[in-house]
């Protein structure tokens, strides 16, 4: 958890994402184009958890962002709930379910992808 913090970590993602599109245009073409028949066919909040699943899923991200998004959505519900916005606290229980799932859905993704990172942590525990 402390790498997440560190202000290193950041500038080391944006720099791994700008270098993900500036390399993988046709991902990205891809990308925009699902995310925007989901967004017509779903509306605008599906567009959007849409698009951050397959940006992460095809540019193979930390998604240890994601993560941090969930953990966000979740932790402010009680305070939500504190000052009588219920429906935006739904809303964002809702939210930390998705981006749970969606975290989940891309370590699975990543364990099939690299499998013997996955090999080589485990040895290394013994």
């Amino acid at each position: 958890m402390k790498k997440i913090i560190k202000k290193q970590f950041w500038f080391n993602l944006f720099k791994l994402i700008k270098k993900g599109i500036l390399t993988r245009k046709k991902q990205g073409i891809i990308l925009i184009i699902v995310s925007v028949s989901i967004g017509l066919y779903l509306g605008l909040g599906s567009s959007l958890l849409g698009f951050l699943f397959l940006a992460f899923a095809f540019y193979d991200w930390d998604n240890r962002v994601i993560g941090v998004l969930a953990l966000i959505s979740l932790t402010s519900c009680p305070f939500l709930l504190e000052f009588n916005q219920d429906v935006i606290a739904e809303q964002m229980a809702t939210y930390a379910f998705f981006f749970l799932t969606i975290v989940v859905v891309l370590q699975l993704i990543e364990y099939k992808r690299h499998t013997e990172l996955f090999i080589k942590d485990k040895n290394e525990e013994k």
